[in-house]
């Protein structure tokens, strides 16, 4: 498949790796350890902090290691959420932000995709964050290494990752109103 894995390719490679396994996921309701957990808390936290719209746990070898309590930014659109390890970095999905968090140093960074959450696509030098509308290309770093022009109007889905082209579909005329689009994984241009 070329210098950069297809998603599916690289979470096999990952699962089958030998080194300490990092695994992240939705839970709730949390208790015990995870409760006395100091949790990384992201997006609109309230002064009052309260309950957070959901829980992300993250072990090492089945051991805790950190909690996160995402909160909503207030009315948003919650088609889709997920989560991933990728590296030493949590990745969330939820409303219309990604949130990454060091599991080194526990630092967050948002970002704000502009429509929707849609999916998260690891590859091995980065991760594709489709929106209901583009792709972003999140760099090891958290940076955004580019985000592509509309692909869809409601929904972006990644069928494969090449070595010079990501290929996959958008929705321009929901529903169903699917069309192919092809664009550059070194800058996010369209190809064709």
């Amino acid at each position: 498949m070329g210098e950069s894995d297809s998603p599916t390719v690289y979470l096999a490679k990952q699962r089958s790796a030998k080194r300490r396994m990092l695994t992240a996921s939705f839970s709730h309701p949390i208790d015990g350890v995870w409760l006395r957990l100091d949790p990384v808390r992201v997006g609109r936290v309230p002064v009052s902090i309260g309950t957070p719209d959901r829980h992300i746990t993250v072990t090492r070898d089945d051991q805790p290691v950190l909690r996160v309590d995402v909160y909503s930014y207030g009315p948003d659109c919650f088609a889709f959420e997920e989560v991933i390890a990728w590296r030493d970095l949590i990745i969330i999905g939820f409303g219309s932000h990604v949130h990454a968090i060091s599991v080194v140093d526990h630092s967050a960074v948002t970002i704000e995709l502009e429509s929707y959450f849609g999916h998260l696509y690891p590859c091995r030098d980065f991760v594709l964050l489709a929106s209901g509308e583009r792709l972003f290309r999140l760099q090891p770093d958290r940076s955004i290494g580019w985000k592509s022009t509309h692909l869809g109007i409601d929904g972006v889905l990644v069928s494969d990752v090449g070595r010079d082209t990501i290929r996959g579909e958008g929705e321009w005329d929901p529903p169903g109103g699917w069309r192919p689009f092809a664009v550059s994984v070194v800058d996010g241009s369209l190809t064709r």
